[in-house]
């Protein structure tokens, strides 16, 4: 649990109820109750937890407040710091906003609703004035499978020559154009990063911590695999053309006339890039075992999880193949 002195280095009143939260698969996230209000706080992975990445935070959420996005706002201590150092980690403290997450969107009014709020966020943050300090990018592509490369080169791939025979073959033709607008992006998009009310609607974005700048089709790319598959470690995982159609019907509809020609062209081209690109990172973590969160009620080891998320990436990526000329025809493409 969290250590009073942790908490006093915030000015929360009286602390009445501290619970875990689950959701998440790289932070310890905590739901606190006080009477100041009520509030997250995280101890923060050590890869996202550098002073750059929170410098980036606070800025990130002040200037979506700034021009009323909902936003969670980032508290800090009574020093004026947004970490709290405790030995090895790093804590985070922010609001908690009104809302539920959940893990797979449940029809396509869900969809079309979380494909506009991406939307307003990609265009109010196209506004954003502000150079990120991080050097955490997310969604490089050809650096990711490099390291994937580097990976598999020391150990024994022997039990998953069957995934790396697949992802060597597959993802280099699914690298994206080098010469590409760079957006400021979310960088995590699945759907459980969006907070919905009890009708279906989407509130607010949340875990702003891998925000920078980047081409916008590696968000969208994400974004449609996370919302359009099934359950991320489901060995039958496909993916779902209605709900593809109502998720871009909302984000057409949110984003008007933001994206370029060279952007729409490549849509559908990103899903496939993005889901190949997360099966190699799962597997590369099944090797590195340092990394992900994972399921101890329902898996022995980090490897294990990891290696049938990678399973349930590449069968969503199999499907979505199949769809792909449907898919080009929703975005308009021939």
């Amino acid at each position: 649990m969290i250590s009073k002195t942790i908490l006093g280095q915030y000015d929360l009143g009286v602390i009445k109820k501290i619970a875990p939260v689950s959701a998440g698969l790289v932070h310890d996230t905590f739901a606190i109750d006080a009477s100041s209000g009520k509030y997250i706080i995280q101890r923060l992975h050590p890869v996202l937890a550098s002073k750059a990445i929170a410098k980036d935070f606070l800025h990130v959420t002040r200037f979506l407040k700034a021009q009323g996005f909902p936003t969670p706002d980032c508290i800090l201590t009574k020093n004026g710091d947004v970490l709290v150092i405790d030995g090895a980690h790093r804590w985070r403290l922010q609001t908690r906003l009104p809302g539920k997450t959940v893990e797979v969107i449940k029809d396509k009014a869900m969809a079309r609703a979380a494909g506009e709020m991406y939307a307003r966020f990609h265009k109010v943050l196209d506004a954003f004035p502000y150079t990120f300090g991080s050097t955490k990018i997310l969604h490089q592509t050809e650096k990711i499978y490099e390291k994937f490369l580097r990976t598999i080169e020391k150990h024994d791939v022997t039990e998953v020559k069957e995934e790396v025979d697949f992802l060597r073959c597959e993802l280099p033709k699914y690298f994206l154009p080098a010469r590409l607008p760079m957006r400021v992006i979310h960088g995590d998009p699945k759907i459980s990063n969006i907070l919905f009310d009890s009708k279906g609607r989407a509130k607010a974005i949340i875990d702003l911590d891998t925000c920078n700048r980047r081409p916008l089709l590696v968000e969208l790319g994400d974004a449609f695999r996370s919302w359009c598959g099934g359950v991320e470690d489901d060995p039958k995982n496909t993916f779902s053309l209605p709900m593809f159609r109502a998720a871009w019907v909302g984000y057409k509809k949110g984003a008007g006339d933001m994206m370029t020609k060279s952007e729409l062209q490549h849509v559908p081209k990103a899903i496939g890039t993005i889901t190949l690109e997360l099966a190699a990172r799962f597997l590369t973590d099944y090797f590195d075992d340092n990394y992900f969160g994972w399921d101890k009620s329902r898996y022995e080891s980090r490897r294990a999880h990891n290696l049938a998320r990678c399973r349930g990436q590449i069968a969503e990526f199999i499907d979505y193949k199949k769809k792909l000329s449907s898919i080009k025809k929703v975005v308009g493409l021939k």
